[in-house]
């Protein structure tokens, strides 16, 4: 529960960039702390892996575009509608 609202709170001070670069190399670094602190030794195909997913975390970030959120709320599902 706790680095979930850090990163929430990350979130808000961070660009979505930033963000998705850092979330990309999260499995990274729980590695690092695998190594580190519990003495784990991933295979060769383990950290091929892992390379794996923070390139395609990192790549995926990069390379998605959002659309930014109109100003116009006159659609279907504008607050009014909610309502009532």
């Amino acid at each position: 529960m706790i680095p979930l609202a850090l990163e929430m709170l990350a979130l808000r001070q961070m660009t979505s960039a930033a963000f998705g670069t850092l979330m990309a190399l999260e499995p990274a670094f729980a590695v690092l702390l695998g190594l580190v602190v519990l003495h784990q030794t991933p295979s060769a195909s383990q950290y091929a892996g892992i390379a794996i997913v923070v390139l395609a975390g990192a790549a995926a970030q990069r390379g998605g575009r959002r659309d930014r959120p109109s100003a116009d709320r006159s659609g279907p599902h504008s607050e009014l509608d909610l309502l009532g």
